[in-house]
């Protein structure tokens, strides 16, 4: 019955007090005002600061996601390991073996265990070798491998997520969503599913594949692989490190000069840093060519040819990417290297191995032979002393006249 027939209906206990009409529930309705006060539009309020928080959120990432496209170097997001389980393989040659296992306990047919093998294979051999993750493969490679469309690719993908052999770490993007000229690959991650057991570690780190399909490192010729835990003998001996004043004329000099660079200044060329060595040995090589040495560059980079006297403070304190800041503190030096002082100059040669007459020197030549000693008498010495005594005498009285005058 409705609420009003309800309220007039006879109550089975007449001595219990009937409730009113509506109790229980809210006056006028839902569109009515809250018993509760204002807070309808309180949430109301909350939800619309929630939502212009959530899509200020999204611009920001959006345009790092941008960033990262437009750098030329694809890097995932900065915190992909918080998203990812633990236990993802990270060796190429395991995952391959646990890819060859799920499939072949798959009752597929021979064609299609054949085009999702490859498919799969495809997706290991792109793995990076340090951190494991599957990037910068497209759909159209991954059907190339298997002779099969992209459709086809989206079902393997979904297959693999499915029976837990694969994790989407990062979702593609569009270039159109991201405002940018290429859009941006899924990242994987490959693990073993549940319904295989555990393998045991290869001693063949990873799999080789030609370096023109998929930029791995090629099949080297030596019976030892560097990633399977042992160490390499050193044929050639450690090269030394470059002088501070030598001016680099070969590759492997420049080489030599641009190591020697980054550590006076504190970096170290591909560690800790994360400043490529061939990036920065590029950007150094015209001030090589020019003449320069490390020393001239490191008071280069502290001093302005304009205001020599002056220092222009630390350059990489807080500097995201060094290269540039180096590059924009050497620009002003242009053309303008004889400005440098001269004992900043670069000293052409290897100055340490021949030496320079008048740069730190050493004469080899051997000492003139010494005079002589004749003995004399000591009758003569004593003569000869007080006859220099007496002259020395004689000379004295004159200085002190001539000191009193003036």
């Amino acid at each position: 019955m409705c609420r009003v027939h309800a309220s007039e209906a006879v109550s089975p206990h007449p001595d219990e007090p009937r409730a009113p009409a509506g109790a229980g529930s809210r006056p006028g309705g839902r569109t009515g005002p809250s018993p509760r006060g204002p807070g309808r539009a309180v949430n109301a309020v909350y939800t619309r600061r929630s939502a212009r928080r959530r899509a200020r959120s999204l611009r920001y990432g959006r345009r790092r996601a941008a960033a990262r496209i437009e750098s030329g170097r694809y890097e995932s997001h900065p915190g992909i390991e918080n998203f990812l389980p633990p236990g993802r393989l990270r060796d190429q040659s395991v995952a391959l073996r646990v890819v060859e296992a799920l499939v072949a306990a798959q009752n597929w047919r021979s064609d299609r265990r054949e085009a999702w093998l490859a498919i799969l294979r495809q997706l290991v051999h792109g793995m990076d070798w340090d951190s494991g993750l599957v990037y910068a493969v497209k759909a159209e490679d991954f059907g190339a491998a298997g002779g099969r469309a992209t459709r086809t690719v989206s079902r393997v993908i979904a297959w693999a997520v499915e029976v837990g052999l694969i994790v989407v770490a990062e979702k593609g993007a569009s270039a159109a969503f991201l405002g940018t000229a290429k859009g941006r690959t899924p990242t994987y991650a490959v693990y073993v599913p549940a319904c295989l057991p555990q393998p045991e570690p290869a001693t063949k780190s990873q799999v080789n594949t030609p370096s023109s399909e998929l930029g791995d490192l090629p099949t080297p010729c030596v019976g030892n692989y560097p990633l399977n835990g042992r160490r390499l003998d050193r044929t050639t001996p450690v090269a030394k490190s470059w002088p501070v004043f030598g001016i680099p004329g070969s590759p492997s000099e420049r080489n030599l000069a641009t190591r020697c660079l980054l550590q006076r200044i504190g970096l170290d060329g591909g560690g800790v840093s994360g400043v490529p060595l061939w990036r920065t040995r590029a950007q150094l090589k015209r001030w090589w060519d020019a003449g320069a040495c490390p020393a001239g560059l490191l008071y280069a980079i502290d001093h302005h040819p304009d205001r020599p006297d002056r220092h222009r403070g630390d350059a990489l304190r807080g500097a995201r990417d060094p290269l540039r800041v180096l590059g924009h503190r050497l620009k002003p030096w242009e053309g303008r290297l004889h400005e440098l002082p001269a004992a900043v100059r670069g000293i052409p040669g290897d100055y340490t191995a021949v030496p320079r007459p008048g740069v730190n020197a050493v004469s080899t030549a051997p000492p003139p032979p010494a005079a002589p000693w004749t003995p004399t008498s000591s009758a003569e010495l004593r003569a000869e002393l007080r006859a220099q005594l007496a002259e020395l005498q004689a000379r004295r009285p004159r200085t002190r006249r001539r000191a009193r005058r003036l």
